[in-house]
């Protein structure tokens, strides 16, 4: 679970790293790796890509955090007013303290809930590749737009925190040097292992763009029906067992804990609609088209 760009945000209004430099994802580059399309597919046609954000795969696990903490929070004040009230009622003035700390404590759970209410906003942020007219539109957490050309964005992997790395594309100014703005793709990966493993994702959307959807087709296993309706918790644990392999994977447990949350934060989150101009930029193919698939296909 990782929240930069999101619970933090990317650092910008900085030049390229050499790092970031060294690791640069090229459009033209083919790289000799697996297809992986991470479970992240909305809808997929001759035209356009659309897939999800880094951040839908772990949604609701800040609020299930936040609702914890909130929960022991409360019960800490609850005995605290008690034994504070107590004290005062027995002559012993240092129950006044506990009115002293009891705020620190409300201060301290409404900073956390700022952060983990930018998860209850958008049910998720779509991400756009027209191949077509070779653009990419990402759909900012203000509920704004960002259109880019495809060929200018600098796409990377950077280090973030817990070891992990986030597979980003970087909006540079015009020096090429300064980064402007960040917007990461649902390939987050642990480790160096699954850095170059992530790759598979960057090559998936590589050839999309570059070579046509019959490239990777094929690959796709199924897609999320999260286009205009919300995720339905029958689907989310669907989801995680394919992600996982089974129903029976130990791992699962962990997923599960965070599901109250999860259902809480889609519940109160907006399905996000693209505005009409990038609609009439992002056209169906008219009549059959070959290539077409979404959630009402899934097997």
């Amino acid at each position: 679970m990782e929240f930069t760009g999101q619970a933090t945000p990317y650092a910008i209004n900085r030049p390229l790293s050499i790092d970031e430099r060294d690791r640069q994802l090229k459009q033209k580059e083919k790289l000799n790796t697996g297809l992986y399309h991470q479970l992240s597919v909305v809808e997929i046609n001759s035209n356009w890509l659309e897939v999800v954000d880094k951040y839908f795969f772990d949604k609701g696990s800040l609020t299930t955090a936040w609702l914890i903490q909130a929960a022991f929070t409360m019960f800490g004040l609850l005995i605290g007013f008690y034994y504070g009230l107590s004290a005062i009622a027995s002559g012993n003035a240092e129950g006044w303290y506990v009115f002293i700390v009891n705020p620190l404590l409300l201060i301290f759970v409404w900073h956390t809930w700022k952060i983990t209410k930018k998860e209850i906003n958008y049910t998720h942020y779509p991400i756009r590749f027209n191949r077509k007219t070779r653009m990419v539109h990402v759909f900012r957490q203000d509920g704004t737009i960002l259109s880019v050309k495809w060929d200018k964005v600098f796409f990377t992997q950077i280090p973030v925190t817990y070891g992990m790395w986030d597979m980003v594309g970087h909006v540079l100014d015009e020096d090429g040097v300064t980064v402007r703005e960040t917007f990461g793709l649902p390939a987050c990966a642990m480790g160096s292992w699954g850095r170059e493993r992530a790759k598979g994702y960057w090559e998936f959307i590589r050839r999309y763009m570059e070579e046509g959807p019959a490239s990777v087709s094929d690959v796709i296993s199924g897609c999320l029906p999260i286009k205009d309706k919300k995720e339905t918790l029958a689907f989310s644990f669907e989801r995680i067992a394919a992600s996982l392999g089974s129903y029976l994977n130990p791992f699962i447990l962990f997923y599960y804990i965070f599901y109250p949350g999860r259902m809480i934060a889609m519940h109160f989150s907006k399905i996000p609609q693209w505005p009409a101009e990038i609609e009439a930029q992002c056209p169906r193919l008219d009549g059959h088209d070959p290539f077409f698939r979404d959630a009402s296909m899934n097997a």
